[in-house]
């Protein structure tokens, strides 16, 4: 019994002090069955027939919450009646403040970031700035069955301490033992930000985070386009060089007016339409773009704005473009629909 207790607390992962919550536990037990068959000596066979009305009047006497079904009525037993009581309430008091100590212990130890994040196909953040609080409370706008996020920076404390959807892993985000805390190797996808402006440290976290999981699905800041090779190399999915979109968007926007306000409603969850994606429905496959377009306009009310096909992202398809097994849409929509 005292084993089975000590694991279920050990998920707390933090020392807990074994030999004085065995020695309360065993306590508890003793005096427990020791009033027990105490009681059944010094009271009348009526009141005590068998042992375990004697227990559950010891267990009800010691916790003092006294139903009265079973009681003393010897002066004898009503000693030992109160001698239980004042026992029970010392141990109760000692269970209780070692269990509120333990809690106390993990919250603080929470709130560090020093405790190992158990998740299964969570999202893992790695890198602390004004963009990632902004991409958190993105991920967490969205429409989705698990939204679990685990946080992984070098900072103080869990900027996001009473959320339970983020999960904060204090340390470097480069390190192995770092990242194994954040359970990136049973995680669905990860995002590093170039949060120090260092495309090295970026490299490196999407290294070691590709070499604990190489099935996570990874997104990647940079700040120069000339590294973009290093994170190809590392199987990077996305790719994202922070001066280069910012640049571009520019440019369209000077040459094309509105082109920044449409690229920020569709990036932005919280109102008018955003971009999704869906795997096209067996139904499509051999079926031409233009009439699978047409259908879920119609059907949906949505704009399919090009087909994922492997690695290949085919924007505005040529209308006689076939659907082909395991493609996927991207498309505009206000709500998610598939």
């Amino acid at each position: 019994m005292f084993n089975v207790l000590v694991k279920y607390f050990e998920k707390f992962k933090f020392k807990l002090d074994r030999h004085t919550f065995h020695w309360l536990i065993f306590i508890a037990i003793l005096i427990l069955v020791s009033s027990a068959l105490l009681i059944m000596l010094v009271e009348p066979d009526e009141q005590f027939s068998n042992f375990i009305d004697a227990l559950w009047w010891a267990i009800v006497t010691a916790t003092t919450v006294g139903y009265g079904d079973k009681y003393a009525v010897t002066l004898l037993g009503r000693i030992i009646s109160v001698i239980v009581m004042l026992l029970g309430i010392g141990i109760v008091g000692g269970i209780t403040a070692k269990l509120a100590d333990i809690f106390i212990e993990f919250k603080r130890r929470r709130e560090l970031g020093e405790v190992e994040a158990e998740y299964t196909g969570h999202i893992v953040i790695c890198g602390w700035s004004s963009k990632a609080k902004e991409i958190i409370n993105q991920i967490l706008n969205e429409d989705l069955e698990r939204k679990q996020i685990v946080l992984v920076a070098d900072i103080e404390r869990d900027p996001f301490l009473d959320n339970d959807l983020i999960h904060f892993v204090r340390g470097d985000i480069t390190r192995e033992e770092v990242l194994k805390r954040a359970g990136v190797q049973r995680a669905k996808s990860a995002i590093v930000l170039n949060a120090d402006e260092n495309d090295a440290t970026t490299v490196l976290t999407v290294l070691t985070i590709e070499t604990l999981n190489p099935d996570i699905y990874t997104i990647a800041e940079i700040s120069s386009s000339e590294n973009k090779i290093h994170l190809k190399n590392a199987n990077v999915d996305e790719i994202i060089v922070n001066n280069q979109i910012n640049s571009q968007l520019m440019v369209r926007s000077a040459l094309y007016q509105g082109t920044s306000q449409v690229i920020s409603e569709l990036l932005s969850n919280e109102s008018g339409n955003e971009i999704y994606i869906f795997t096209a429905d067996n139904k499509d496959i051999g079926n031409n773009f233009l009439d699978v377009f047409t259908k879920y306009k119609r059907e949906d009310d949505i704009i399919l704005l090009g087909i994922k096909r492997e690695d290949q992202i085919i924007t505005n398809p040529a209308n006689d473009e076939k659907v082909q097994a395991g493609d996927k849409y991207f498309y505009i929509a206000k709500t998610k629909a598939k």
